[in-house]
C-alpha cells in the first residue's frame, strides 16, 4: 500500500529522511525475511541489533527503515536516496504502530481478549475460545498451543513461542477478519507487554489470572514483573480480576479506570462470580455459581479447583461482551480444554496418564491437590527444569513434590544452550537426604519413558511441564517433539513385545 508518513498519525517519528510518501508491504524485523517494499525495523535482540543489517534489508529490497541511532540512518541516507529512513525514539513501539498502519487497522474488525498472569493463560484462553464459538462467535486463540480458529489449527509462523512480535500479529489479525472470524483471544505474557508487542491496539476484555515468581531471568525482581503485566489494563476497555490472587489484584482495582468483574472461589469474598459447593467426579467438576443474587449449579468436564477459576474468567469475558447468562450457563457442560492442560489419557493399560503443562512451583502444587483427588493405586509424576526459564525456581518444584508422589521423574525441557545435567543437579537441589524415590532422565523423551517404565495397571502417571509450539528449545534450535506420540509409540512396542511369536 502508498503510505504518506507526513500525513498519517498512526507512527510516531523524530525525523525522516528520504521521501515521506511510498509504497510498503509488511514489517520486518528480521532482514532474512525481507522482499520488495517492505519496512525494515531495527530492533535491538540479545545477540545482534538491527542496525546491523539494514544493508541487506535494503539490498532485498526494503523501501522503509526504521531505527533508533539517527547518525546511522542519516549516513546510509546519503548512499541509498531512494530509501526512506525513519528516526524513533522507541523502535518496538514504532513496529508496532507500523504493523497497525500497513494492517489497515485490522484489530478493529475483530472483537480482542488478551489474558495475562502467571499459570492459567493457555487454558483460560482455551475456556474463552471454546465458550464464544459455542455462542455462535467465531473466535480464533492465539498463544502457547498455537493458533487455533473457530475451525482448526492453523499453520502461521510465530516468531515467538506465545505472543507473536507485533509485526507477525498484525498481519495474522488481517487475515483472520479475511477468512470470517469475528475474535480472538490471545495470551500476553508479561515479556511480550514489556516489549510492547500489543502495543497501538486496545483490548475489549483483559484478563488476570494471577501472579507468583517467574520470568525473573528477564525482568530481574517481582516489582518489573507486574509492572509488565499492568501494562495490559492501560490498553483494555473491560477488566476480568481474580481477586483470590493476592500478588496483583489489589493493584488492578487500585488503578484501574474501565469497567470490571471480579471471580473468586471463596463464598465470602464479594466477587460478582463466585464459585461454591465444589466436587469432583470421574466426568469432571461440579459446582454453585453464585451472581447478581441468583445461584445456577455447573457441570463441567474439567478438573481441578483452580481450573474453576479459569471457567469463572472465561464466564466473565462472555458477560463483558454482551452475552446472556443462561445462554452461557447452557452451553458449559460441554467446554473445551486445551491439549497438555489436564489432559487424560485413558486407553493404554488401565493407567491414566495425564499431561499438564505446571511448570512453575505454584502450579504444581495446584495440579497435585487435584489429581490426588482422582482415585488411583499409585502416582508417578515427571517434573522438570526449565532450561530457558529462572534456575531460582528450579529447587522449589523438588520442595514442592516430596512426599505427595510414589516415584518421581526428574528431567528437562527446553535445555536451550545449558547441560541438562546442570538443570537436573539444580531441580534436584531441592529434595531432603530423605527423598529416596527420584529418577533422573536427561531428555523428555527418555522421562516420559521412564515414568511409563514404573507404572503399572491402576496408576496415574502425571506429565508435567512440556513442548511448546510441539518442540523442544534445545542450542537455538526447535526440535520437533510430541509426548502423544512418545507415549503411542511406547504401547506399540509393548504390545509387539508381546504378541512376538515364539521360535523353537
Amino acid at each position: 500500500m502508498i503510505i504518506n508518513l507526513m500525513k498519517q498519525n498512526k507512527v510516531n517519528f523524530k525525523r525522516i529522511y528520504g521521501t515521506s510518501s511510498t509504497i510498503a508491504n509488511n514489517v520486518r524485523f528480521d532482514s532474512r525475511f525481507i522482499a520488495k517494499h517492505d519496512v525494515f525495523v531495527c530492533i535491538q535482540g540479545d545477540n545482534h541489533d538491527g542496525h546491523a543489517f539494514i544493508e541487506d534489508s535494503i539490498a532485498q529490497g526494503a523501501s522503509i527503515i526504521v531505527g533508533t541511532d539517527e547518525e546511522l540512518l542519516k549516513s546510509y541516507y546519503r548512499q541509498y536516496e531512494d530509501c526512506t529512513f525513519l528516526v524513533v525514539e522507541d523502535a518496538r513501539l514504532a513496529m508496532a504502530q507500523m504493523a497497525v498502519l500497513l494492517s489497515d487497522e485490522a484489530w478493529k474488525k475483530l472483537v480482542t481478549v488478551a489474558v495475562t498472569g502467571t499459570n492459567g493463560k493457555t487454558t483460560v484462553a482455551a475456556y474463552v475460545r471454546s465458550l464464544l464459538n459455542q455462542l455462535q462467535l467465531r473466535t480464533t486463540s492465539i498463544g502457547t498451543c498455537g493458533i487455533i480458529t473457530s475451525k482448526e489449527k492453523i499453520n502461521f509462523f510465530k516468531s515467538t513461542p506465545t505472543t507473536p512480535e507485533s509485526a507477525d500479529l498484525h498481519v495474522l489479525f488481517k487475515q483472520l477478519a479475511m477468512e470470517g472470524e469475528k475474535a480472538v483471544v490471545m495470551e500476553a505474557t508479561s515479556i511480550a507487554l514489556d516489549q510492547k508487542r500489543t502495543a497501538s491496539m486496545t483490548f475489549d476484555v483483559a484478563i488476570h489470572t494471577n501472579l507468583s515468581p517467574e520470568h525473573l531471568e528477564f525482568h530481574g525482581t517481582m516489582e518489573n514483573y507486574k509492572r509488565a503485566k499492568m501494562k495490559l489494563f492501560e490498553q483494555a476497555a473491560t477488566a476480568i480480576v481474580n481477586i483470590d490472587d493476592e500478588g496483583m489484584a489489589q493493584d488492578i482495582l487500585d488503578t484501574y479506570q474501565g469497567k470490571l468483574l471480579t471471580y473468586s472461589l471463596k463464598r465470602n469474598s464479594g466477587a460478582d462470580l463466585i464459585a461454591s459447593n465444589i466436587h469432583t467426579d470421574a466426568l469432571g467438576i461440579q459446582f454453585e455459581l453464585y451472581t447478581n443474587g441468583s445461584s445456577y449449579t455447573i457441570h463441567a468436564p474439567i478438573y481441578g479447583e483452580y481450573n474453576v477459576a479459569n471457567l469463572l474468567a472465561a464466564i466473565g469475558t462472555a458477560m463483558q461482551l454482551g452475552f446472556d447468562l443462561e445462554e452461557i450457563v447452557d452451553v458449559l457442560a460441554t467446554i473445551e480444554s486445551p491439549e497438555g492442560r489436564f489432559e487424560v489419557i485413558e486407553q493404554y493399560g488401565g493407567r491414566k496418564i495425564i499431561l499438564d503443562y505446571a511448570h512453575t512451583p505454584a502450579a504444581l502444587d495446584q495440579l497435585l491437590t487435584a489429581v490426588n483427588a482422582i482415585p488411583h493405586r499409585r502416582l508417578i509424576v515427571m517434573i522438570l527444569g526449565v532450561g530457558i526459564r529462572d534456575f531460582g525456581k528450579m529447587p522449589k518444584m523438588a520442595e514442592t513434590i516430596e512426599g505427595r508422589a510414589d516415584e518421581i521423574v526428574v528431567s528437562v525441557d527446553h535445555p536451550g544452550h545449558h547441560d541438562p545435567k546442570i538443570i537436573i543437579d539444580a531441580v534436584c537441589k531441592g529434595f531432603t537426604d530423605r527423598v529416596h524415590n527420584v529418577s533422573t532422565a536427561k531428555t523428555r523423551a527418555e522421562a516420559v519413558c521412564l515414568a511409563l517404565d514404573l507404572s503399572e495397571e491402576g496408576d496415574i502417571v502425571l506429565l508435567t511441564g512440556g513442548q511448546i509450539n510441539g518442540a523442544q528449545f534445545v542450542r537455538g534450535k526447535a526440535i520437533p517433539h510430541s509426548d502423544h506420540a512418545i507415549i503411542r509409540s511406547y504401547f506399540e512396542e509393548q504390545h509387539a513385545e508381546k504378541v512376538q511369536p515364539t521360535i523353537s
